[in-house]
């Protein structure tokens, strides 16, 4: 499911859940919250739940809208930076930490360098076969010949990723999000990105190419990927 982005699968596993569950796991890795990264201007986005949906439409939650958050579609709205940290989360198995712009400073009159200290938000409590299935789902994203991500391909990298492809706007306009996420290498992982191109066809088919290059360039510098993609 994870590989071929079937939504059908997903629905269900959610359903089966319930939403209050896939909300609680929303929250405690941090969507529908501010980061409190040293920007101005974040947003906090929107995990949409029963008191929301009651307030904002005067209804009752609906199983149609656990398939919407199950899916990323619907009222729920999640920030790259967001999607950044969560990508983290999954590739370090259950640690989230929150973002930081620099690593460490450096200062010239006493010649030191001061690493910036990680600070930890958040350990989430999952079973290691759960994480360990999701992860390999990832990898077969990008490795598999038939991944969604595969586009996103590199040599001599093992790669994992999740594409997704959010409607938004009037639904006569037809108008997408592409998104991809990744991290990299698949068993030592240093590096999680978030990608979103606004008004793309799909992640597999916008998003993926533009990830590969941005891999390319971590792990290769400016060497031509051949067929990797």
């Amino acid at each position: 499911a994870i590989e071929g982005s079937c939504n059908v699968y997903f629905f269900h596993a959610a359903l089966a859940c319930g939403h209050r569950a896939v909300i609680h796991m929303a929250d405690a890795i941090g969507l529908g919250k501010k980061t409190d990264i040293e920007l101005d201007g974040e947003i906090s986005g929107l995990v949409p739940d029963d008191y929301w949906k009651q307030k904002t439409f005067e209804d009752a939650w609906r199983d149609g809208d656990t398939c919407n958050i199950a899916i990323g579609q619907g009222a729920l709205v999640v920030t790259p930076l967001q999607m950044a940290i969560l990508t983290s989360v999954l590739a370090n198995r259950g640690t989230v930490y929150k973002p930081r712009l620099v690593l460490g400073t450096w200062n010239p009159e006493t010649g030191s360098y001061s690493r910036v200290l990680l600070e930890v938000v958040n350990r989430m409590d999952w079973t290691p076969a759960y994480i360990d299935t999701i992860r390999a789902g990832m990898r077969d994203v990008v490795m598999s010949p038939t991944g969604t991500g595969r586009k996103a391909r590199i040599p001599d990298v093992v790669v994992a990723g999740k594409t997704g492809t959010a409607e938004f706007g009037r639904k006569e306009d037809r108008k997408r999000h592409a998104w991809m996420i990744a991290f990299a290498p698949y068993d030592e992982p240093r590096y999680a990105i978030a990608l979103l191109v606004d008004e793309g066809v799909s992640g597999g088919e916008t998003s993926a190419p533009r990830m590969q290059a941005i891999l390319q360039g971590l792990f290769h510098g400016n060497q031509p990927t051949g067929g990797a993609g």
